[in-house]
């Protein structure tokens, strides 16, 4: 995840920094664009979901794989009304796709940092997770000798 973070980062500046000479060659411009819409989904498109399913336990897994999609949402909204604002906000149309660029790239490095340093290393096996969780609720005093059964 944090890969995809920083080399869509570092394509996202390099796109920013040099858009007026790349965008005179147009293929490269569409490619280049390409690969920083790929790397996007590289790491961070992908990776969101997937945190999200192997950090908790399966019984509170759907609740924080709803809470993922919904930020998700919530910044795809966020991210929708202010793009226009912002590129409206510098002298000129150029300026403004160049800022919009830098600015995208400046959060994919928060991003990167966000995962490298708060995402937890987990470990492959889900059940030990699942083992730690209803050793917690038993020392809490819950019943779970219905854990892991299905609802009838």
């Amino acid at each position: 995840m944090t890969l995809g973070f920083m080399l869509w980062a570092l394509l996202g500046f390099i796109l920013g920094g040099a858009i007026g000479p790349i965008q005179t060659v147009f293929p490269l411009f569409v490619v280049l664009y390409g690969i920083f819409n790929a790397l996007g989904e590289m790491g961070p498109g992908v990776a969101t979901f997937l945190c999200a399913a192997e950090s908790f336990p399966t019984p509170l897994r759907g609740h924080y794989m709803g809470f993922a999609a919904a930020v998700g949402k919530a910044g795809a909204a966020i991210g929708t009304q202010v793009f226009t604002p912002i590129q409206d906000s510098f002298d000129s149309v150029e300026k403004g796709q160049q800022g919009v660029f830098l600015i995208g790239s400046a959060f994919a490095v928060v991003g990167g940092l966000i995962a490298w340093f708060l995402i937890p290393d987990k470990e492959r096996d889900l059940e030990s997770e699942d083992a730690r969780f209803r050793l917690y609720l038993e020392e809490k005093g819950y019943d779970t000798s219905f854990y892991g059964e299905p609802l009838k």
